[in-house]
């Protein structure tokens, strides 16, 4: 049963992992050949749709997963989820159309660029079209078929980055029309493989089960809109109060923390129907922790690997944007905190109080507004990565308190010291010094020893028949 239970964590690791070996191939392509405030203006692009799309999905995405098990007719269910997100797409699409220049202006200071205007709200659609049917694989647990959706979009912007990059353009919209083109390509590929899942010839209208997932959704507008603020502030007070070499200094060092990003993927991919499998199934709490305990593990060493080959990122990307190597550690504690609370959230969407992730978004948002305002003017892309580590801190803090108060939940005491440690080690890792290569290893110790007990637990479990027995991984 353990077997079953790796397997389909690899399955759905495989795509993800994969991808980021493609992404991180298309990194140091991308920074060789575009300038930091070009690629800054790039990301600008990604983090306005971000937000868009965040409204768009109306909270329908999780209440979609939420309600997954509850529903027989898993098509229908899909197809009155996504009918709201994809009818709000295409107005918003004609908005832009006809305010192309604001637009333009808004994302990149100058009212020129209008096709790119158009391509930021055409992509919004295929957004919504992509997640939906994603979150259709993963509910349906097709681990190996989510992978190669995911390994070939990645592949599909590798190839097209490479054409604009090698003989096209070397600015910012070479990144904007590779990533587009290549999006619309995967996209291509899931249209035609699940055209069912978006036909709506065949379609019955449920005004009570949308509504039931409007109940549960609507809150979330509220807290993903300001988590996907959280995750794009450091850019935005970037763009405020610093310049586009900065934001694309910082946007390099936020893709190669992305590598985690990775492990945040794959993981909740796999662990959202399996922890609500569970949970119907009356699974021992037990289980729920040890998941929550070794992912904090693998996590936390991942962590200490990347600080400790901060020289050779730097040598990955070109010299302009060897600066962002110093920043990886605080940046890399946003996937962390937010995947290892995954775990320990579960109280809220069990109960259904999808309402508390309101506050679990403003008790995050509040330190890093106000160490942004502190630190952007003087330090810059510094001072954004440490409002960003320090406000995913507040967020893992908020999210498993709350849930602890509508679960049996879990002791997050190992968590708590392992963050902080982390913390520092990121902290201290963004200035360089001779020492630091030793001070890292201590750091690595540290985090070792306290986790000894969990290590313990699951060297017992994986070769101890007799422990084995009394665990259902199923």
């Amino acid at each position: 049963m353990k077997s079953m239970f790796i397997r389909r964590l690899i399955g759905f690791s495989i795509g993800p992992v994969a991808g980021a070996i493609i992404s991180f191939i298309t990194i140091p392509l991308t920074t060789y050949f575009i300038e930091p405030a070009e690629f800054g203006k790039a990301s600008m692009f990604s983090v306005f749709q971000v937000l868009i799309s965040t409204f768009l999905f109306l909270g329908l995405d999780q209440a979609y997963t939420r309600e997954y098990f509850e529903i027989k007719d898993k098509i229908n269910l899909l197809k009155n989820a996504l009918l709201l997100p994809l009818i709000s797409s295409f107005v918003i699409l004609l908005m832009i159309v006809f305010n192309l220049n604001f637009v333009s202006k808004i994302l990149f200071n100058t009212e020129h660029y209008k096709f790119a205007s158009f391509l930021f709200g055409y992509t919004i659609i295929l957004m919504v079209i992509e997640r939906f049917i994603l979150l259709s694989i993963r509910m349906e647990e097709k681990a190996l078929e989510y992978s190669i959706v995911n390994i070939f979009i990645k592949i599909s912007i590798l190839i097209c980055t490479l054409i604009f990059v090698l003989f096209i353009r070397t600015d910012f919209l070479a990144v904007i029309y590779s990533t587009v083109l290549g999006q619309i390509i995967g996209n291509l590929y899931l249209v035609i493989k699940y055209r069912s899942y978006i036909n709506y010839f065949s379609f019955t209208l449920d005004k009570r089960l949308i509504k039931r997932l409007l109940i549960f959704g609507i809150p979330l507008i509220f807290s993903a809109s300001i988590i996907t603020l959280l995750q794009s502030l450091d850019r935005i007070f970037l763009r405020a109060w610093s310049t586009f070499e900065e934001i694309g200094i910082f946007t390099a060092a936020l893709k190669i923390s992305a590598v985690l990003t990775v492990i945040q993927t794959a993981f909740t991919s796999f662990w959202v129907p399996t922890a609500y499998r569970w949970y119907k199934e009356k699974k021992d709490i037990k289980h729920f922790q040890l998941v929550s305990n070794a992912l904090l593990l693998f996590m936390s060493i991942l962590f200490m690997i990347l600080l400790m080959s901060k020289k050779y990122i730097s040598m990955i990307l070109s010299s302009d944007y060897s600066s962002a190597a110093f920043i990886i550690g605080m940046l890399c504690l946003q996937p962390i905190m937010y995947t290892i609370s995954e775990t320990t959230t579960l109280g809220i969407v069990f109960s259904r109080k999808s309402y508390l992730n309101i506050y679990v978004s403003v008790i995050a948002i509040i330190p890093n507004v106000a160490i942004n305002i502190l630190l952007v003017p003087k330090f810059g892309s510094t001072g954004a990565a440490i409002a960003t580590g320090v406000a995913y801190i507040f967020f893992f803090l908020s999210r498993s308190i709350l849930s602890n108060r509508y679960w049996k939940g879990m002791s997050i005491k190992l968590h708590l010291i392992v963050s902080l440690v982390m913390f520092i080690a990121a902290l201290i890792n963004a200035y360089n010094f001779e020492m630091i290569i030793m001070v890292n290893l201590l750091f690595l110790t540290v985090i070792l020893l306290i986790q000894i007990s969990t290590i313990r637990n699951l060297y017992n479990i994986l070769f101890k028949t007799e422990v084995n027995k009394s665990w259902d991984f199923s």
